[in-house]
């Protein structure tokens, strides 16, 4: 075995790739069952392949090892990767998890004659949206965005991969209401209709490996080593299978790194790789803690910062590369057309042959980019970013405008919202006078007659921007009809970042079109081009999701949407202390993905200051404060707090305790009540009391 890790090491040399002392403890090939925590940038994909290799080395035949890998584009990259380096070996399966269960439903169709459901969307059946839809029509007669429908199948998914009950559903957020009756609808539509979903193949393999003693026997003969990539975002469930195959870890394998998890909303279950050693008694679990990627003033930032994560191995991010200067610049705008020139100065200023990755947490950031980039000429590329700009407030703002265009649809009015209190008796009256007037006409008129001063008002704004720049319609509509405030909100409400940020990225399709005609058609042509990957010839700027940036690197980062609300993301500020916490945590985790993408530079971007209902991330506070100390591996005795106590924090003020629940304190400041987490304010110490 030894000599078969010595022999992998050769071939690798021979490619100019060598093995550090770290990264050669992923070559131990004992069977002992193994973890390997990577931080970013260590490079952990070489140690995976060149330890398939090692096997194959040592005696192992290439069908005795498989390779689990997070996603198909990284099965395939791993496949290509591992015949490059090793052309003299046979390529053993590398393999997504879903993929290899569907391999346990083939092979149980083969045993009981019974075929495999077909999948949900295939051709000539319909997709899980078509069925959701489906089962919501027996509930209500209001019509649910599309966007509302992913969102709850996405929900649906996370409670199968989390092997949730119903009663634990009942936590599970999402847009729409009755969940654990959603997801019994759901399955049942699809079973009364022999279908499957992308999720049902886990469980179902689960069960079926369960349930049928020789079936599992036989997979687990099927595969003495087992090779786990990722592990930080493998669900419960996928950690269930894998734990059958391998149920005292022999010849088990797992890479990842659990400050790298970001998949909570798919079902990741980093608590997994976390109680590796309780799972897989007598495992081994070693580090490697070295990045070839980033300049070190980058990596002191992002190793301080993902301290601010619980639940985590004790590690550091240590930089292999030489570098000076302050490699860290926080972007403050005045205007959004500031932004985009200092854009456009960072590309021009990037050197031949060098990249720059856009990250955003919302794919709204990435359309006045797109738009900005396609009007200056830039060739980029871009992950998929299907997201509508006109929706909710917008959806309501966008039909105003359409109507001072087309006065004459009275269908668009019939259709209209109450958004502006247009009163229905109003409404009414200038459907029964379809044809005698324009709409905005009619509108003033029967404002008049039955003396309602906003329906009156409303004919009146709509008359006045017929033929005004959208940007001018806009300053009238806010004006005249005190649309402002609802701008920032999803409904009439409390300010929602969420839908400030929409508006905000209206607003500046807005300033960009000379009429409203060109407004639409512009917005059109950049989701249009958006829905799809993109892909341009020459691009060196990369626009990308936080998420699908993982497993990529590039010179120059610039992360565009460092809004509080956006990220961190409003619902992890917005849940009960325990789901709070554990959500905001991620939040971290994922600021901290994007940050160590860098090579060379790293830009961040905040709101810029004119955009109202926005406020900076304060991640950028955290981020960019000077590197502490690192913590003692013990932690800090908490002093005892109690119901009734003054406390004083130097953010909040004075307070008194309410409530105490183990790590978590209930405080009533004088601005508001706050819940900290005990261990975080004593380790940073934010808390003093008497």
């Amino acid at each position: 075995m030894e000599n078969a890790a010595l022999q992998a090491e050769k071939l690798l040399l021979e490619k100019n790739v060598r093995l550090t002392s770290s990264q050669k403890t992923g070559l131990d090939l004992s069977g002992r069952p193994t973890l390997l925590l990577a931080v970013p940038g260590s490079g952990k994909t070489t140690v995976l392949t060149a330890r398939a290799a090692a096997l194959l080395l040592s005696g192992v035949p290439a069908g005795k090892v498989l390779n689990l890998t997070f996603s198909r584009e990284s099965a395939r990259d791993m496949s290509a990767r591992f015949e490059k380096m090793f052309p003299s070996l046979p390529v053993p399966r590398f393999s997504t998890i879903h993929s290899l269960c569907y391999s346990v439903l083939t092979d149980y169709s083969r045993r009981t004659g019974r075929p495999v459901p077909p999948m949900v969307g295939a051709e000539g059946q319909p997709t899980a949206q078509q069925l959701l839809r489906e089962v919501l029509r027996k509930r209500t007669a209001d019509f649910i965005e599309e966007e509302d429908l992913n969102d709850t199948l996405s929900a649906i998914g996370l409670c199968k991969n989390l092997m949730l009950t119903r009663e634990e559903m009942k936590d599970v957020p999402c847009v729409l209401e009755h969940l654990p009756e959603l997801f019994d609808g759901y399955q049942q539509l699809k079973s009364d209709r022999g279908l499957m979903d992308y999720d049902d193949i886990l469980l179902y393999a689960l069960t079926f490996l369960q349930k049928i003693p020789a079936l599992l026997e036989s997979w687990r003969e099927r595969y003495d080593y087992i090779n786990v990539d990722e592990s930080q975002d493998v669900s419960k469930v996928q950690l269930e299978l894998i734990r059958l195959l391998k149920p005292d870890g022999k010849g088990l394998f797992m890479v990842g790194d659990e400050d790298q998890s970001i998949y909570g909303f798919r079902g990741a279950y980093p608590t997994g790789i976390l109680s590796f050693e309780k799972l897989f008694p007598g495992a081994a679990v070693h580090k490697m803690e070295d990045n070839f990627r980033s300049r070190p003033g980058i990596l002191t930032r992002c190793d301080s910062f993902i301290r601010l994560s619980r639940d985590r191995y004790e590690k550091t991010i240590r930089p292999d590369r030489e570098g000076f200067g302050e490699p860290v610049t926080v972007l403050e705008n005045k205007t959004p057309e500031q932004f985009c020139g200092r854009l456009l100065q960072k590309i021009a200023s990037m050197k031949e042959g060098e990249t720059l990755g856009i990250l955003y947490r919302n794919n709204l950031s990435a359309l006045p980019v797109a738009d900005l980039l396609l009007e200056a000429g830039v060739p980029f590329s871009a992950s998929a970013a299907p997201s509508l700009l006109i929706r909710y407030h917008v959806r309501s703002l966008c039909d105003l405008l359409r109507m001072a265009e087309d006065p004459g649809n009275f269908e668009l009015l019939a259709a209209f919202k109450n958004t502006f209190d247009l009163d229905l008796a109003a409404r009414d009256e200038v459907l029964r006078r379809r044809g005698t007037g324009s709409v905005p006409a009619l509108l003033r008129q029967a404002g008049e007659k039955l003396e309602l001063p906003r329906t009156e008002k409303l004919g009146k704004v709509l008359e006045e921007i017929r033929g005004c720049s959208p940007e001018e319609a806009l300053r009238v509509i806010e004006k005249e009809l005190r649309f402002g405030k609802f701008l920032l909100a999803k409904s009439f409400g409390t300010e929602d970042p969420n839908a400030a940020f929409r508006s905000s990225v209206f607003r500046q399709f807005c300033r960009r079109c000379d009429t409203i005609p060109e407004l639409f058609a512009r917005i059109d042509r950049v989701q249009q081009l958006l829905a799809s990957p993109v892909s341009q010839k020459g691009a060196r700027v990369f626009l990308t999701t936080i998420h699908s940036s993982k497993g990529l690197e590039f010179d120059h980062v610039l992360l565009i949407d460092c809004c509080d609300g956006i990220l961190p993301g409003k619902t992890s500020l917005d849940l009960a202390a325990e789901q709070r916490n554990a959500a905001y945590f991620e939040e971290v985790r994922l600021f901290y993905v994007a940050a160590t993408r860098a090579r060379e530079t790293l830009l961040l971007s905040g709101p810029p200051l004119s955009e109202k209902g926005l406020l900076p991330s304060r991640f950028l506070r955290e981020f960019m404060q000077p590197a502490k100390k690192k913590p003692s591996p013990k932690p800090a005795k908490a002093p005892v707090y109690r119901a009734g106590m003054t406390v004083a924090h130097p953010f909040f003020g004075e307070g008194k305790v309410l409530h105490v629940e183990g790590d978590f304190i209930r405080i009533a400041f004088a601005a508001e009540e706050k819940t900290l987490s005990v261990s975080y304010c004593v380790s940073r110490g934010l808390l003093s009391g008497r």
